[in-house]
């Protein structure tokens, strides 16, 4: 379950769903099969939702790290995984090395599985400062390898890996058709990822207001997959050009008639359980709406009312233009 909500790009549900697998497999024995894979994938899931330190913590703890087992196999690769990890943490020369070995025992094995495996995409990444060229060679051999696999999501990932190392006009070609890829597959934070690079790439190359919707959009299924550092990239990326981090009204209509409630009492600083006393409803339904709010509007308590569009003056208020909400809601939506 877990497995399959981080392939969908739902990333706190994958998280909750790996750590309540971990946890049951620890009780059964210590680092059976079972548990590497759940390490695996929920360092993989931190690594998307932006926690990296937090990844390489878990991983190390658990001893998610060379040497591996000669015969083990485990979904995802454990040590293109670790070869992942390491270039997250910025130890490029370590994840180029970690990257090549796991690509020469996967090809002895005649593995080329650029979805379990992708090795060779991440590898040009590593290599890309140092040894441009080589670096350039695995980015075409990982799209070459995506294409004969053939899914949607490989393919897309693949060619977004690859104008990782590009520049100008063709990263924004290899972008785009990863976009046109992962659009047409079920791999959200994938998707996500791509719409943000492609928005920043579009930027570079002069295309302001494309670049624009493009980042809209990436944050748009960012906060949807609880990708929270790609979140803060996009909003970055928008505000160091002049480019406003949140279409105010989008926000707003992302909202239940609930979750504006509790999103409106927490801007004027009511604390939970006076919202929760305040709408007359529990407190951990209090704090789960404000939770929502929070990946919605891509902003945590100190940015609320600047991501939800309210100015100062109207901070103090109790309402700001949501009259019409409860009829179209019907004033019966849940969070």
């Amino acid at each position: 379950m877990g497995l399959a909500r981080f392939r969908r790009g739902l990333l706190a549900e994958a998280e909750d769903f790996l750590r309540r697998a971990l946890r049951l497999s620890e009780r059964i024995g210590p680092k059976l099969p079972l548990a590497w894979d759940a390490v695996g994938v929920l360092v993989d899931t931190l690594i998307a939702r932006g926690r990296t330190n937090e990844a390489w913590d878990l991983a190390i703890g658990f001893g998610f790290s060379p040497p591996y087992h000669s015969t083990a196999m485990v979904l995802p690769d454990a040590a293109s995984l670790y070869g992942k990890l390491l270039l997250a943490k910025g130890r490029n020369a370590g994840a180029a090395a970690a990257l090549t070995e796991a690509g020469a025992q996967l090809d002895a094995r005649g593995w080329h599985n650029t979805v379990w495996a992708p090795w060779a995409g991440h590898l040009a990444v590593a290599l890309a400062e140092d040894e441009p060229e080589r670096a350039r060679a695995y980015a075409e051999r990982s799209v070459r390898d995506a294409r004969r696999f053939g899914t949607a999501s490989a393919i897309g990932t693949a060619l977004r890996l690859h104008a990782e190392i590009a520049d100008g006009q063709q990263a924004v070609e290899l972008l785009e058709e990863a976009v046109r890829h992962l659009g047409q597959s079920p791999a959200g934070y994938e998707h996500a990822v791509a719409l943000v690079d492609l928005g920043a790439a579009l930027r570079r190359v002069g295309r302001l207001e494309d670049a624009q919707e493009y980042l809209y959009q990436g944050i748009e299924l960012a906060q949807h997959c609880a990708a929270d550092g790609l979140v803060d990239r996009a909003r970055r990326e928008l505000a160091n050009y002049g480019l406003r981090p949140n279409r105010l009204g989008d926000v707003r209509e992302m909202l239940s008639q609930p979750e504006w409630d509790v999103a409106r009492l927490a801007v004027r600083g009511v604390p939970p359980q006076r919202i929760a006393d305040e709408l007359g409803v529990h407190l951990s339904l209090v704090n789960r709406r404000l939770a929502a709010v929070y990946r919605k509007a891509g902003s945590g308590p100190d940015g609320l009312a600047s991501a939800l569009g309210l100015p100062p003056e109207q901070r103090d208020g109790t309402e700001d233009g949501r009259e019409g909400a409860a009829g179209r809601d019907g004033g019966t939506a849940e969070a």
